[in-house]
């Protein structure tokens, strides 16, 4: 009986440890060892619930104590990690209340010693083992930081698919009458597969979003090179016409005519000037500032942008052009309110060294910044599309387990990144 307790376990450690890793690929837990640890116990125990016919205590307490681990242990929007229990709960009761009845049965089938109990839980609960391990290894690489990429209204809409299986497995179990548990199986399998498939969906929709992405940074490439190339052009045919200019302001000057002189070598050193400039040696990055430096000047907003990321970098385009997009974004809009343009200032800095790739963005402000639980609200009227540009980027610096400080005075907004990248 002590080997049989034991061997429990131990299973039901691997087990959970398992779906611990599986939830961690959902949404990243806290950084405190006394945290990570309460987050073990906790998925232990909701890993191992037995589930009996009929038990809607077990099957009702053991949700509640997974959603309030999810919320205390693990990072992210609450919806972000209630949703996680909607999705992966349904398998754990369905898991739980097969492998429970089978072993239970061949138990009773069987002389009842002690032996044959120590071979039906190794089977039964070696059995759930293999299967989190499958389940994690199998998706593991399909779940690619689904918290960065979906947002609250979309894991509302998987909230509601998922009420189906939850539904279907509390039903299942509660109202099956004792002796016929074995109807609750084909419900327990199509549970399984919903939420296995509901992980695919998950998948499907985060590929989508970062397909529509790169899509977006691949136009503003295009955009970038198309403005390059007519440049160009109109630079070689100044450089064409270059003598024939040269000799006006040459007969200006015989003339002693420097006003003149002076408005046509003016007009021609604009036509001259070349908007598109090379911040970086990455395109798609130099795209995206190259784009918010000519809105900016457009705005007579004075920008300094230094930039040295000439070496490759372990951040993905997506979420580097993400960065100095939504950030510039909002410094552009805040230096729009200031009507003086004269005070209209931006200074963009960003390096990679000694290990790190740091980022600072420092802009003049003209209107009330309004804070509401550390969330920076925008005052635009549609403030569901809007409003969601820092939330973005705190999201990603996160998932590079990256430092961000974000500070205001009444003059200015300031944004700080620090990523590890060795």
């Amino acid at each position: 009986m002590a080997i049989s307790y034991i061997l429990r376990i131990i299973t039901g450690g691997v087990s959970s440890f398992y779906f611990f890793l599986l939830i961690s690929c959902f949404v990243p837990v806290k950084e405190n060892k006394l945290i990570k640890a309460i987050t073990l116990i906790g998925m232990f125990c909701i890993c191992n619930v037995i589930i009996y016919n009929a038990d809607i205590v077990n099957i009702s307490f053991t949700m509640i104590g997974f959603v309030c681990v999810m919320l205390f242990c693990f990072e992210g929007h609450p919806i972000k990690k209630i949703s996680i229990v909607m999705v992966l709960y349904p398998t754990v009761v369905a898991l739980n209340f097969i492998t429970r009845e089978i072993a239970a049965q061949l138990y009773f089938a069987l002389n009842q010693s002690s032996f044959v109990e120590f071979i039906i839980v190794t089977i039964i609960k070696g059995t759930a083992c293999i299967a989190w391990f499958v389940i994690y290894k199998v998706f593991k690489n399909r779940i690619q930081k689904p918290y960065i990429f979906i947002d609250n209204k979309s894991w509302l809409l998987i909230d509601i698919i998922c009420l189906a299986p939850l539904i279907s497995i509390f039903s299942a179990i509660i109202y099956t009458p004792y002796g016929k548990q074995y109807q609750v199986y084909f419900t327990a399998f199509g549970c399984i597969i919903t939420s296995l498939g509901m992980i695919l969906l998950i998948e499907f929709i985060v590929k989508s979003i970062k397909v529509g992405m790169e899509n977006y940074n691949l136009k503003l490439e295009y955009s970038y090179y198309k403005e390059l190339e007519e440049n160009q052009l109109e630079i070689r045919k100044m450089r064409h016409d270059m003598n024939n200019h040269l000799s006006i302001i040459n007969s200006f000057i015989k003339d002693e005519n420097l006003q003149e002189a002076t408005n046509y070598f003016n007009s021609l050193s604009d036509k001259l000037q070349v908007s598109n400039r090379e911040f970086c040696k990455n395109s798609i990055v130099n795209a995206v500032i190259n784009t918010k430096y000519n809105l900016a000047i457009q705005n007579e907003i004075d920008c300094f942008i230094n930039i040295d990321i000439n070496k490759i970098i372990p951040i993905d385009d997506i979420d580097l052009c993400s960065i100095f997009a939504n950030t510039l974004d909002n410094a552009i809009e805040a230096s729009q309110k200031i009507n003086d343009p004269s005070l209209r200032k931006i200074t963009v800095k960003a390096r990679c060294d000694k290990g790190y790739f740091s980022y600072s963005i420092i802009n003049n402000i003209g209107a009330n910044i309004t804070v509401s639980t550390g969330i920076y609200l925008t005052d635009k009227h549609d403030k569901k599309m809007h409003g969601y540009g820092i939330e973005n980027v705190k999201d990603i610096v996160k998932k590079y387990n990256g430092i961000i400080e974000i500070n205001h005075t009444e003059n200015d907004f300031s944004v700080l990144i620090a990523i590890r990248i060795v």
